[in-house]
């Protein structure tokens, strides 16, 4: 096949010139890096207002049942400890747990250890959700399926429905 012609077609001149591409000294790198600047700029602004949702939304659940380490809910990990703290003493997966707020600093502590990285993984994960579940059924009881649901589809949602069920009424019960 003759590529000479590919390369001489008018058409594949015209689209090099619609898109400024003929040349790769003609490409303005400085307004690519500017645009990724933009890109990672707001990518961290929304990260941020997302962690900063989710902490308020714990914070103010601590708050509500009197819990003196509150605070924690904005130190990146603290939240795991205050999410626990908030279930209170639970029963996960048929265990009765009594320091529920142990369990997932546990995990992500015994994560960094090399030889039980993946199992650790695995048990974070399981119990996160576990514990996720029973703060949203203690918010919102009739809800929480759903709401975990969508939290495990749409990660990026459950900032927004802890920020959003924050002050609704707490469930005591919380078979």
């Amino acid at each position: 096949m003759d590529f000479s012609k590919l390369i001489n077609n008018e058409y594949y001149n015209m689209i090099l010139d619609k898109l400024n591409l003929s040349e790769l000294s003609k490409i303005d790198f400085s307004n690519i890096a500017t645009n990724i600047l933009y890109i990672i700029i707001a990518v961290l602004t929304s990260a941020f207002v997302l962690w900063l949702l989710k902490a308020i939304g714990l914070y103010t659940m601590a708050k509500r049942n009197g819990d003196k380490y509150a605070f924690l809910s904005f130190i990146p990990y603290g939240c795991l400890f205050v999410k626990g703290r908030i279930i209170g003493n639970t029963k996960l997966f048929g265990i009765e747990i009594s320091k529920p707020e142990l369990i997932l600093p546990l995990l992500v502590l015994t994560m960094h250890l090399p030889f039980a990285k993946a199992i650790s993984m695995l048990l974070l994960t399981i119990f996160y959700y576990g514990i996720l579940y029973r703060l949203y059924q203690k918010q919102v009881p009739n809800f929480a399926i759903v709401l975990l649901i969508l939290s495990i589809v749409i990660p990026f949602t459950q900032p927004f429905i802890i920020f959003f069920i924050r002050n609704a009424n707490s469930n005591e019960k919380t078979n």
